[in-house]
């Protein structure tokens, strides 16, 4: 069976129905006032043969169809001399089943029709006879053949609908967690410095300790909206603030910072984003990874392109890839960023570059 008969039907289609057919069984009353009990007899037994192969064959193709086919055809070969309208079994034979292949249905009728033309010529019958039959089975069959080809249609447009929800939902559940992770990562760090340092103080300066726990509660209150934001796909965080909060992290670690930030041209709320989510895990990697004692952040514009420069002095000799630069490096490149990443003598160098336009620089 082929892979379009395998697909899920739209219930759209009414010659999906097999009872539909049926109603062309009435054509063989037509001539009732001149039939015999013996015709009559003749004509309800092969009525109800039809009935039987046809539910039979019906969702059928390959030879299942094709023994349909001729054994409908036969019928009405047979039931010909007792009813001339016995051709209405040969319009039964050529018109398609909804589950045949294209090709398959087009032989079937060209075929059926062929072979009606032969065997109305051979017993010299009038003509309206195998017009009838060519008519409907060339003119219905090729209705239902383009309705068979729609609802196809209709169902690989869902199915591509289908992928494309189930791929944004997908992108959606990678970003919340990329975003969570930078959220998380460098304000986690943030507290634990903290509060180590809180712990340390306490009981030599119990008034510097104070000021740190507020920090830290202060910092969790703000995480905690931000994470809640993330999550609901609302959160965008400016570069400006994200500079800040680096700087914070890194002086609370106790780095020498210095920053260089220059004009910049007006970003969309993506690109500002993917580079505060660099800045600060950069900025977190180096708390955490680094044991450097100084970082410098430079943000320039120029050749119609932004840099984003975080340097360290710290230990930069093993760069192991870990789920923040991946996640990294996915955020740039959705934006047509790039990362680059090179060691120092000593410490690391990360830089960012975003291609952006230079209409209406702001300070």
């Amino acid at each position: 069976m082929s892979g379009a008969t395998d697909m899920p039907r739209t219930d759209q289609n009414v010659w999906d129905k097999p009872w539909i057919y049926l109603v062309w069984l009435g054509f063989l009353l037509a001539p009732a006032s001149g039939l015999t009990l013996r015709d009559w007899l003749a004509t309800s037994g092969a009525a109800v043969i039809f009935v039987v192969l046809h539910f039979w064959s019906f969702r059928h193709n390959g030879p299942r169809l094709w023994l349909g086919r001729f054994a409908m055809f036969g019928i009405g070969v047979a039931l010909f001399p007792y009813n001339y309208f016995a051709h209405t079994f040969f319009i039964y034979a050529g018109v398609p089943q909804p589950r045949a292949r294209a090709r398959e249905s087009i032989v079937i009728m060209i075929l059926t029709v062929a072979t009606s033309y032969v065997y109305f010529t051979w017993h010299h019958m009038d003509t309206a006879y195998f017009a009838l039959v060519a008519v409907i089975v060339l003119g219905l069959g090729s209705v239902i053949l383009y309705a068979e080809a729609s609802e196809r249609t209709l169902v690989t447009i869902a199915g591509k609908d289908q992928e494309i929800q189930r791929l944004a939902k997908s992108a959606e559940r990678e970003r919340i967690a990329r975003d969570l992770h930078d959220l998380l990562g460098h304000t986690l760090s943030l507290i634990a410095i903290k509060a180590e340092l809180a712990y340390k103080l306490v009981g030599q300066n119990d008034g510097r300790a104070g000021n740190e726990m507020r920090e830290v509660a202060e910092v969790a209150r703000k995480s905690l909206a931000e994470v809640r934001q993330a999550i609901a796909g609302m959160r965008s965080i400016g570069l400006l603030e994200a500079v800040g909060t680096a700087d914070t992290l890194l002086r609370a670690a106790g780095l020498k910072t210095s920053l260089g930030i220059q004009p910049l041209p007006p970003l969309a709320t993506v690109q500002e984003h993917a580079l505060s989510q660099a800045l600060l895990e950069a900025t977190t990697n180096i708390v955490r990874h680094a044991d450097a004692s100084e970082a410098a952040i430079t943000i320039s514009f120029g050749d119609g392109r932004i840099t984003l420069r975080i340097d360290d002095n710290g230990r930069g000799s093993d760069i192991l890839p870990g789920n923040g630069l991946i996640g990294m490096r996915e955020r740039l490149k959705a934006i047509a960023g790039e990362l680059e990443i090179s060691n120092l003598a000593p410490g690391v160098r990360l830089r960012v570059l975003l291609p952006v336009s230079s209409d209406a620089v702001t300070s």
